[in-house]
């Protein structure tokens, strides 16, 4: 069970404003499954011998199925979006940014793991982590707090490897020129846009360069 620790003040309030959303992709992708642990298990996908079960995708695409559908958006409007290759993508991305991290020393310590998981709200109760809530929230997600652990320790590195990406991305001189020129108070929210922009621009470029130099099989037959 986790052990409980003082919370680090000094923890990345980045990794802190993402945290909930990496808990809840933890609970769809528990863990890559090698392929050679069970022969009968069929995988959509394998990523530098690392493999995407059938499980693990059909688990994802329901999730975002369901957010969608509590969003607003109709069946209609979803059948539209190509969902089924949207969340394949997406698994993929996810392996081949962990890969490419593990790969550049990239790594979450002991220390950043269980701040991470102190300062969730989904494991307090009234404000303050909670062992028995967060040992119940695993049980009903049919996890051990190894394989959760695990899982969201390799959320936390990707999250890393992007910031670290996404802070290389620089606005261009148009760019610069265009912010200089906005008049009246929304000019910081403008240049928040502008930088977000860049860095989703920066991390896409990055993960098309380093997926064409890795060894990705897809088996589309799976899902179509």
């Amino acid at each position: 069970m986790l052990k409980i620790m003082q919370t680090n003040k000094f923890f990345s309030m980045f990794v802190l404003a993402i945290i909930t959303g990496i808990i809840s992709i933890a609970f769809i992708f528990t863990g890559v499954t090698g392929p050679g642990d069970n022969a009968s298990i069929e995988y959509v996908a394998e990523i530098e011998g690392q493999s995407i079960t059938i499980e693990q995708y059909w688990r994802s695409y329901d999730s975002e199925v369901k957010r969608l559908k509590d969003q607003g958006t109709k069946q209609e409007d979803i059948d539209k979006l190509q969902l089924e290759n949207r969340v394949l993508k997406r698994l993929v991305d996810r392996e081949a940014i962990l890969f490419a991290a593990m790969q550049a020393g990239i790594s979450i310590s002991e220390s950043e793991l269980q701040a991470a998981i102190l300062n969730t709200p989904y494991f307090q109760k009234n404000g303050v982590f909670d062992n028995t809530v967060y040992a119940r929230a695993l049980k009903l997600n049919r996890l051990t707090p190894k394989v959760f652990e695990a899982s969201l320790r390799h959320d936390m590195i990707i999250s890393k490897m992007s910031r670290i990406i996404g802070e290389t991305a620089e606005l261009s001189p148009e760019e610069l020129k265009i912010i200089e020129s906005i008049q009246g108070g929304n000019k910081e929210q403008l240049i928040r846009v502008f930088r977000s922009n860049k860095s989703n621009q920066a991390i896409n470029a990055y993960l098309e360069s380093v997926k064409r130099q890795m060894d990705i099989t897809i088996n589309r037959d799976l899902i179509s």
